[in-house]
């Protein structure tokens, strides 16, 4: 075939020319040469190879275009590759309601290299697909690739995803790199890179560099070793791996943020490159109702196969369950709810061995509701929606309860009860789709030791958790000694293990001062720099105490730039007053099983009140010293009942002199 042909004729007029009449039409062959045996074995040979070199270059052009072989055969060009992308359309639309425009912009998104081409050496294409949790762009994604792979149009039905939260420290590039190529080498059509917010600077670098110029080069010397890239150092490698391509695949980066955010993260450069932006918008009531109408359909669909339960639904069934909407969880929210319906059938099927049975669901007092109809009357069977809330109420009303028995610390209570107010409110927002910023939950507690900081941290942990800020409610407590490693290298693993082992919950940094002394404290600054950046990449799921003397934690907050902003709950701790460390004294002593006598209450006041007016201001209004002093009157205690006849002991009673008030 001439050159001037292979690289001018269309796909059309290729295939035309292949199959024209029904047979290949074999070029250069002239009739007159089937006479001769030779001859025509020659020129059989040569037009074989003629077919096969055209046949080559047509899967060469189609290659270019972004279209796989796979599309020739099952796809096929011009109207069947438009059919196929259709079709997925709205196989994906069946899934993914109430985001029309979305699904538009994306499938086009996915068809634009099938229609202008792509060069071999750049990605298929490269996407944003943005919008909120919750709205379906996972779903989208997934429903789409799937159907294409399917239809022959995508090599692969497979999408990779990618979270680059897991590269967020000074080791996350090399793992990022590894984790990169093995997607690549996974043969998937697409990958999807998400939460990129939280990725360290040199990986975002890469993402961006890999968007740009459709690979990433290596900053080392790397080799595959049973289909793993590894970094040998400065050893020879005769089969060195200098780069990652993404040629041929889709870059998909999913985020939340709009695009101004993300320019700023990646660059202006990594915007220039996208070839389309998809978001989803936020659902309309008419969105919401048939998705709980597809949700109520598919759980009927289900009790039927698996419960052997006939169940319609009506509108009020539909519009309980869109009225489950909220922000935060997104189109989840209602699966959720229609799940729990499901589950209580599934118990009353459970317990009570019923058979085949039909009836209704409806949505009774803003509850979806199913009655059955058995022989012996109705059953009513609602979906458990209380019984989780009904736990974190139980919850709450248990840490106020705590909490209402601490002893004085009047305002320190009231702010750890306003956090509730602040956090319910922008729940509010969120659910009527106004902008809301999760209120920072960081503090620093600042006072004498013994004050109780310890203590209303750990009911602040269970606090958060009662009201739907943390999911753990753990209290997780460090020193100095914790965080800060030994030798060089060995502080930042420490910190990081400690801020692990604290998500989901609190992590209490008790006389956090200590972490700071001075600039040349090279391994302390290293401890605060990993915890602000762990602060920083964990934000929704992490709170951290710092806890220390006043003036000192003042000093310490000076030793990081980003400190004092990420702390804007400062809490004193004030000290206790004698009447209140009386109280304390009574408290520990009840908990103890023990009782005061009558008249221990005078003389403990007034022990009180000259500490503190004798004593160090450091140790003198605190609540440790009451412990001690219960402690050493029970030993005394002991000491005075020991040698007495057995009915003249009172195992159960502090005097005044078992205190050594003198």
């Amino acid at each position: 075939m001439p050159k001037d042909d292979k690289n001018n004729n269309s796909i059309d007029e290729l295939l035309d020319s292949m199959f024209r009449g029904g047979r290949l039409n074999l070029r250069g062959a002239q009739p007159e040469q089937a006479a001769g045996g030779k001859a025509l074995a020659r020129d059989a040979e040569r037009m074989a190879r003629e077919a096969e070199a055209e046949l080559d270059a047509m899967r060469a052009r189609l290659k270019k275009g972004g279209i796989g072989e796979s599309t020739v055969q099952n796809a096929g060009p011009g109207e069947k590759l438009a059919e196929a992308f259709d079709s997925a359309r709205r196989e994906t639309g069946e899934k993914v309601l109430g985001q029309d425009a979305f699904l538009d912009a994306l499938t086009l998104a996915l068809k634009r290299p099938f229609v202008v081409g792509r060069d071999d050496a750049l990605p298929l294409g490269r996407i944003a697909v943005l919008g909120k949790q919750g709205t379906g762009r996972h779903t989208a994604l997934e429903v789409l690739t799937t159907a294409l792979g399917r239809r022959g149009v995508l090599k692969s039905p497979k999408l990779v995803t990618v979270d680059l939260a897991r590269y967020s420290d000074s080791a996350g590039q090399k793992l990022f790199l590894q984790d990169l190529y093995a997607a690549v080498k996974a043969g998937a059509s697409g990958l999807v890179f998400e939460r990129f917010e939280a990725a360290g600077p040199a990986v975002r670098s890469l993402l961006s560099q890999l968007f740009r110029t459709g690979r990433c080069s290596l900053p080392g010397r790397y080799v595959e070793q049973k289909g793993i890239l590894v970094d040998v150092g400065n050893a020879l490698a005769p089969a060195a791996i200098s780069e990652i391509s993404a040629a041929g695949r889709y870059l998909i980066l999913l985020s939340q943020e709009d695009p101004a955010s993300i320019g700023g993260r990646l660059g202006t450069a990594f915007l220039a490159s996208l070839d389309d932006v998809c978001a989803t918008a936020d659902f309309t009531p008419e969105a919401l109702l048939a998705i709980a109408k597809k949700e109520l359909g598919e759980q009927c669909v289900k009790a039927r196969k698996q419960l052997k339960f006939t169940l319609s639904y009506d509108a009020s069934a539909a519009e309980a369950l869109a009225a489950c909407f909220t922000a935060a969880q997104g189109a989840g929210a209602l699966e959720a709810e229609a799940e729990k319906l499901y589950r209580a059938l599934s118990e009353e099927k459970l317990r009570r061995g019923l058979g085949a049975l039909s009836g209704k669901v409806t949505g009774e007092g803003g509850v979806l509701t199913a009655r059955l109809e058995l022989p012996d009357g109705p059953l009513t069977v609602r979906a458990e929606v209380g019984k989780d809330q009904a736990a974190r109420e139980e919850a709450l009303r248990a840490v106020k309860q705590e909490l209402d028995e601490i002893v004085g610390l009047q305002e320190v209570k009231e702010y750890v009860l306003s956090l509730e107010d602040n956090f319910a409110i922008q729940q509010m927002r969120a659910a009527k789709g106004f902008k809301a910023e999760a209120p920072s939950m960081h503090m620093i507690f600042t006072g004498n030791p013994g004050t109780g900081k310890t203590t209303v941290a750990r009911l602040v942990a269970k606090y958060l958790k009662a009201i739907g800020v943390l999911t753990g409610g753990q209290l997780v407590e460090v020193t100095r000694a914790d965080l800060v490693g030994r030798y060089v290298g060995h502080t930042a693993p420490l910190t990081r293990q400690a801020i692990e082992s604290a998500l989901g919950g609190v992590l209490f940094i008790d006389e956090a001062y200590s972490l700071y002394r001075g600039k040349d404290d090279s391994f302390g600054l290293e401890a605060i720099d990993t915890l602000v950046k762990g602060m920083e990449d964990h934000r929704d799921r992490l709170v951290v105490i710092l806890a220390g003397y006043t003036y000192e934690m003042e000093e310490f907050l000076t030793a990081n730039s980003g400190l004092k902003s990420r702390f804007p709950n400062v809490i004193e701790f004030p000290d206790y007053t004698a009447q209140e460390l009386l109280e304390i004294t009574q408290s520990i002593v009840r908990g103890k099983g023990y009782r005061l006598a009558e008249d221990c209450d005078g003389p403990l006041l007034a022990y009180y009140q000259r500490q503190q007016t004798q004593g160090d201001p450091r140790t003198s209004g605190n609540g440790r010293m009451a412990r001690n002093k219960v402690e050493e009157a029970i030993l005394n205690c002991s000491r005075r009942n020991l040698p007495l006849p057995e009915k003249e002991r009172d195992l159960e009673l502090l005097l005044p002199e078992d205190f050594s008030l003198d």
